[in-house]
């Protein structure tokens, strides 16, 4: 529908003004970034596109299309070579996984009509009564028909803003739901090595890397200065740690593993799995935040004196960190008491995250593995129950499909053919 004149004045005025970077009394600014800047007046919503203006001509013609073909998306107010207005959907509300019912429908519909969305995800989803409004069509496709595999895949990637649990209705699209997680994750973990709205340039000793933008580098030279006045807590063939509060220090080797425990441990942080936080690099060095004792040293002094309940809050923890560790695709070739922080009302968090391997999926040896690595590292004074407690919440959480006893079976095996600290008692 082509817009009054007198509108259409208006909205290339407002425009105008968002491009120098104004914003007009009585105008609402929704969002500002380097490619696009969203306004609201009155009741039209205005898109100015900043890096590519093609991209107004392609979402005004797919909100026609769209419209067209039966499809409920907002009304197209006005046009321009590098903006979009529409209508602001007062009378309608954020989706929420709860509709997914309502939702699934209208995907359906929308496929058999012959539209794919491409960039679909909850955010992109209004519901106004029975009725779904699909937004941001910019990238959208039109069809005589969809093809099954594409389905799937919209279905999959839209599967991802659900979050977790995947919904058992959904569980055809994992594969595609776990590709788009892998592209996420990959695209958020690689921000620690360039600059970013998150991570700048770092030195130390003529080596180069990285920091967090909100770690304070004077603070990390100072830490990083008193080494040779420090006694190490930890030595090994992978590096030497020391403490220097609030930080623990690590000199690798190499710079080149210093590097990957970087990418390691950002990239834990990225898949929302609980990791100490790691908070710069440079050369050899990594500098992480101190989070305390660890599991070994928690157990080595304080299991003896816990309560049932501390045990259970423990287990259930431990049980639940590697569970998500292997849901979203991850294996930790080194997962051991003393490479874990826990104490009981605590989350459970990773350590040494050298050697972190990022996949789509976690094999079941591989898992058997990273059980018994922690099981086995676990000395005979901590006994079956909380161990037995681990395992269930592992079984219920992962969202692997495991025979409970057949898995504790390959766990003891591996736990006793380790040989580390448990004698199967």
């Amino acid at each position: 529908m082509a817009a009054a004149p007198r509108l259409t004045d208006d909205l290339e005025s407002l425009a105008t003004a968002l491009r120098t970077g104004a914003t007009p009394p009585g105008v609402e600014l929704l969002k500002r970034n380097r490619a696009r800047v969203t306004a609201r007046a009155g009741d039209a919503v205005l898109k100015l596109y900043l890096e590519r203006p093609e991209t107004a001509a392609r979402e005004a013609d797919a909100l026609e299309r769209a419209r067209a073909r039966g499809i409920a998306v907002p009304e197209l107010l006005g046009r321009g070579p590098d903006w979009t207005a529409t209508r602001w959907q007062a009378d309608a509300r954020p989706a929420l996984r709860a509709d997914l019912p309502l939702l699934r429908r209208a995907l359906d519909d929308a496929h058999a009509r012959g539209m794919l969305h491409n960039d679909l995800h909850l955010g992109n989803l209004l519901v106004r009564g029975g009725q779904v409004v699909f937004l941001d069509l910019q990238r959208a496709r039109f069809l005589p028909w969809i093809p099954g595999v594409l389905r799937r895949r919209e279905l999959g990637f839209f599967a991802y803003s659900l979050l977790e649990p995947l919904p058992a209705e959904l569980r055809f699209v994992r594969f595609w739901r776990d590709r788009r997680a892998q592209r996420r994750w990959r695209s958020r973990s690689a921000r620690c090595l360039e600059e970013s709205g998150g991570f700048t340039a770092f030195a130390h000793g003529g080596e180069a890397g990285f920091r967090r933008r909100d770690a304070d580098p004077d603070s990390l030279a100072a830490a990083l200065g008193r080494v040779s006045e420090l006694r190490p807590f930890k030595s090994g063939a992978g590096g030497t740690l020391y403490r220097a509060a609030p930080f623990v220090l690590k000199r690798f080797r190499g710079a080149r593993a210093a590097r990957q425990a970087w990418l390691g441990g950002n990239g834990l942080l990225a898949r929302g799995i609980a990791a100490v936080r790691p908070v710069a690099w440079a050369g050899h060095w990594l500098v992480m935040h101190d989070a305390g004792p660890t599991l070994s040293d928690w157990v080595e002094s304080d299991f003896a004196k816990s309560t049932e309940f501390e045990r259970a809050e423990l287990a259930r923890a431990l049980g639940a960190l590697l569970a998500r560790l292997h849901r979203r695709g991850v294996y930790h070739a080194d997962l051991k008491a003393n490479n874990v922080v826990a104490r009981p009302g605590e989350e459970a968090q990773l350590l040494d995250y050298g050697r972190v391997h990022f996949g789509a999926r976690v094999s079941r040896r591989r898992r058997v593995k990273n059980l018994a690595q922690l099981n086995a590292a676990l000395p005979d004074a901590v006994p079956a129950r909380p161990r037995e407690l681990a395992l269930a919440t592992y079984l219920a959480e992962s969202e692997c499909a495991d025979d409970p006893d057949a898995l504790r079976r390959d766990v003891t095996a591996e736990s006793l053919r380790r040989a580390h600290r448990w004698s199967g008692c």
